[in-house]
């Protein structure tokens, strides 16, 4: 029997999703100079053993990491900030390693690559 994260990885690594990465994928592995896979494998691991306590710090960590990654887009890539506010706020899930911030990521970049 697989593990939740094990499972999550095997779905992620054969999803369609992959195939069709969305921007905010490519452009939150360049601020962080981090492979995405890598960042949900680590981070849904944390996550899952985590105390009630240490996972609030960690979504306080994410909520700090989305925030600097926004303002990352608006000083470096030249987005308006609503723009860059949706491509971040689009991976706090994923950046938790919600199984949910895949599907999330995709549904925004359908609508803010239009």
């Amino acid at each position: 029997m697989q593990s939740k994260n094990e499972e999550l990885t095997a779905e992620l690594a054969t999803s369609d999703t992959w195939k069709t990465e969305p921007k905010s994928f490519r452009l939150y592995e360049e601020y962080s100079r981090r492979k995405i896979m890598e960042t949900i494998r680590t981070r849904r691991a944390n996550y899952e053993i985590a105390s009630a306590e240490t996972k609030r710090k960690l979504e306080a960590e994410v909520a700090a990491e989305v925030a600097g990654f926004s303002i990352w887009l608006e000083e470096t890539k030249n987005l308006e900030s609503t723009i860059a506010h949706y491509y971040a706020v689009s991976l706090k899930s994923l950046l938790l390693g919600l199984p949910i911030g895949v599907k999330l990521a995709q549904l925004f970049s359908i609508i803010l690559d239009k």
